[in-house]
């Protein structure tokens, strides 16, 4: 174990200097491809943006072990792995080389999966159900805000449902002096925040729903020209997919209403779109027993993360578990530009998916 662990520590510093956005991570797959023919005998099968290594036995269950590639963008606009994204593919990776050459009893897949950040690479992943016959599936987020090396267990959502929504009103542009000669969307605009409230009432729910602005524009600084076009950004969020749903509903209804009240158009557009994260209730106790045999300490955190994780595709394919281990309590948050690797968050995970696959 302890150089499995070494091994990985290594490769995560390797990888963090190289980080890629989104659908661009041909540097960091190679690495990672590249640590896997040296270290083991792995079946490679490469997918184009992503790859997985496999370890076959005849007969037996078939795992799957999910790790993303990608890193966010930083304050200076280019890209790091201020998500711990490094960390969670050298742990998969370090993984699949300890399995090389062992009987298992068990088939493994280790999926190296591209383009978390923005929703579309667990979809697109997807294909791996397709190749193989995959009996579950688990995956891991280091989580800054709780003890170091803890191992963080949910019976249900694990992360939210979320949604990117982009409402587009057009209306026409007037001379500022004779505004009643124009449709200027600000009107509906501002009236639509008036409701804001009702978007959102709890009660309407069956779990938490979050709406947050994230951008607002509305014609230009031109003193002369009322403005003609203006568009509301949206990221909408739930504990559950259909909490989810059914507040865009509400959200695209009343902007609609309001916009043909005012006599503009409205245009919607979705981005970034993940569905929640829902952990398979029979997964629950394999993952619970693998932490005491690993001898780690298992928390329950007090509610389903915020964030979302585009892990909920692979749960809609086959049973699926998330889980997260604890990165410190004091810890810079996910995303961050403090944000730094937890080196016991390596120990910790490895200690943890060994004793889950039974190494």
């Amino acid at each position: 174990m302890k150089e499995t662990i070494e091994k990985a520590m290594a490769l995560r510093k390797k990888l963090h200097a190289v980080p890629e956005p989104s659908g661009e991570e041909t540097k960091t797959k190679a690495a990672l491809i590249g640590f896997l023919k040296e270290e083991s005998d792995l079946e490679i099968v490469d997918c184009g943006k992503w790859f997985y290594a496999a370890h076959r036995e005849s007969g037996g269950e078939s795992l799957a072990l999910r790790a993303d590639m990608d890193a966010v963008p930083g304050a200076d606009g280019r890209a790091f792995h201020g998500c711990g994204h490094d960390g969670h593919m050298a742990v998969m990776a370090a993984l699949a080389a300890a399995t090389s050459g062992k009987r298992l009893g068990k088939s493994l897949f280790f999926l190296f999966q591209h383009a978390e950040e923005t929703g579309a690479g667990g979809a697109e992943c997807c294909e791996l159900f397709d190749r193989e016959k995959i009996g579950a599936i688990f995956g891991f987020h280091n989580c800054p805000g709780f003890e170091a090396g803890h191992i963080l267990l949910l019976p249900d959502t694990f992360a939210c449902a979320s949604r990117g929504l982009i409402l587009s009103f057009q209306g026409s542009q007037s001379h500022a002096a004779y505004p009643e000669n124009g449709r200027n969307p600000v009107f509906p605009m501002a009236e639509f925040f008036s409701h804001w409230g009702e978007l959102t009432d709890p009660a309407q729910y069956r779990g938490l729903v979050l709406a947050t602005p994230v951008g607002l524009q509305a014609g230009g600084r031109s003193f002369g020209v009322a403005a003609g076009s203006g568009e509301i950004d949206l990221t909408l969020r739930a504990w559950y997919d259909g909490d989810l749903n059914a507040l865009t509903a509400k959200v695209t209804g009343l902007a609609g209403e309001l916009a043909e009240k005012a006599g503009v158009s409205l245009s919607l557009q979705e981005q970034d779109v993940f569905p929640a994260t829902h952990n398979a209730p029979a997964l629950y106790s394999a993952a619970e027993r693998a932490a005491g045999q690993a001898g780690l300490t298992v928390e329950t955190p007090p509610e389903p993360f915020r964030w979302s994780e585009d892990f909920g595709h692979y749960a809609r394919r086959c049973p699926a578990f998330f889980l997260g281990v604890g990165g410190g309590k004091d810890a810079a948050g996910l995303h961050t530009p403090e944000y730094q690797w937890n080196d016991a968050v390596t120990e910790a995970a490895l200690r943890f998916f060994s004793a889950l696959v039974g190494i």
